[in-house]
């Protein structure tokens, strides 16, 4: 049977960017095994759904054995420096832009600080993608986890055989092993994640 979980803002966690570089905002994360963080903590984790603000130009933190997933939500746009390729210019509301955890990035900001969201997935146990909704939209999503955070306005989200939940603005819904519609009113803004186990 699906289950759903509502996340609160109170509920999403602030943890330092392993550069030391600034702070990302975690609305879900799942352990590999154990604890992701404290004295008994190998750091790892089977997926995470982050969100983090950036200010000025700077590299990212190197995450090997992992794939990421990033779109910008809130600001004009970045530029993608990634294993010095030509960069990669992304604005708000792009399609979410995937590269490997390890590469070493160099992000600048178009005009102004933005605000990104991320998908990281643990290569060797997890594949997923990363869809931004600008309303009016909706769409079908499913997989062994879904994560639906609201980015602006109420998204509401029906699981399949359940009734539809409101996700206000900020809030985040985890649904784990079932599928769902999602349904962006107008003038409302929302992300979700699909993540699937290998």
């Amino acid at each position: 049977m699906p289950t759903v979980t509502l996340l609160s803002p109170a509920d999403h966690r602030r943890v330092p960017w392993k550069n030391g570089g600034g702070v990302t905002t975690e609305l879900a994360v799942e352990p590999t095994s154990g604890p992701t963080s404290g004295p008994n903590s190998d750091g790892r984790f089977l997926w995470r759904v982050s969100i983090a603000d950036v200010v000025e130009p700077g590299p990212f933190s190197a995450f090997p054995g992992y794939d990421r997933l990033i779109a910008v939500v809130e600001g004009d746009g970045m530029r993608l420096s990634v294993d010095g390729a030509p960069p990669v210019e992304r604005r708000r509301l792009d399609p979410a832009f995937a590269f490997p955890g390890e590469a070493t990035v160099w992000c600048e900001p178009t005009a102004g600080p933005i605000r990104d969201v991320n998908l990281m997935l643990d290569r060797a146990s997890a594949t997923g993608t990363l869809t931004l909704l600008a309303g009016p939209a909706g769409q079908d999503a499913g997989g062994d986890v879904v994560l639906v955070h609201a980015l602006a306005g109420t998204v509401t989200v029906t699981p399949d055989g359940g009734d539809a939940l409101p996700v206000p603005e900020g809030h985040s819904l985890l649904l784990r092993d079932g599928t769902a519609r999602v349904e962006v009113p107008e003038g409302a803004e929302g992300v979700y994640a699909e993540v699937r186990r290998r």
